[in-house]
């Protein structure tokens, strides 16, 4: 059964504790991308993928929801920065996903 977003939104904590650290997870591969100058398509239709498949209607996700769309929108485009900005974005983000798990967990 394909999970959608009304029944996310009122995900339990440990429900989104456990989506959250997969997210986190994803983006620590595309993190490592970032370092060797590689920008991971697959990597950033995963992080697509669960925002769609209910993640983000998690209302508890919202900010997190918007600095994902940043790093996304910041990969469409080649620039000398872009590896750089991608990283500092990941790190960030994963502080964002530590301190929402711990808040709900």
């Amino acid at each position: 059964m394909r999970r959608g977003a009304a029944t996310l939104r009122t995900m339990q904590g440990e429900e989104l504790v456990r989506q959250l650290r997969r997210l986190k997870r994803v983006l620590e591969q595309l993190e490592s991308e970032f370092a060797h100058q590689r920008v991971d398509e697959g990597l950033l239709a995963d992080i697509d993928r669960m925002l769609e498949d209910g993640l983000a209607a998690d209302e508890r996700v919202a900010e997190l929801k918007d600095g994902l769309d940043d790093l996304r929108e910041s990969t469409l485009s080649q620039r000398a920065e872009l590896y750089a900005d991608g990283i500092r974005a990941c790190r960030g983000l994963k502080a964002r996903i530590e301190s929402l798990a711990a808040m709900v967990g």
